[in-house]
């Protein structure tokens, strides 16, 4: 959060973070970098994701446990949530957008059918890990 970086090593900027949110009808805004995706997936409690305004009103979604809003990269550098449960957690993950294909089966996730092919093939003979 802000300057805070984590341990982990990765190949683009990445956000990770489990937000706990103990006061119920209070708003918070949440920074996160225009230029990354970014998902709010509620762990426990309630949230509403607080929007922009459409004909004067504020657009907004309710998640409950277990839900999950892909916001949309629309410039905004901010996230706002208002907390409808006390003592509600969510996770706000988010990254860069690679741009680049996606092939996935199971917990396998490559970016072409021929990649995928190969990790299976790999996994199955023992080549994982090594």
């Amino acid at each position: 959060f802000g300057e805070t970086n984590g341990a982990a090593k990765t190949f683009s900027p990445v956000q990770m973070w489990d937000v706990s949110l103990p006061l119920a009808g209070s708003e918070i805004d949440f920074p996160f970098p225009s230029n990354q995706n970014c998902i709010v997936f509620v762990r426990r409690g309630s949230v509403e994701v607080m929007g922009s305004k459409v004909d004067g009103k504020i657009k907004s979604s309710t998640l409950g446990p277990q839900d999950v809003a892909l916001m949309r990269m629309d410039g905004s550098d901010t996230v706002r949530l208002r907390v409808n449960e006390p003592d509600s957690s969510v996770l706000f993950l988010g990254g860069e957008p690679l741009n680049e294909p996606i092939a996935a089966q199971g917990p396998f996730v490559m970016n072409t059918q021929e990649e995928l092919y190969k990790a299976m093939t790999d996994f199955r003979m023992g080549k994982m890990g090594n």
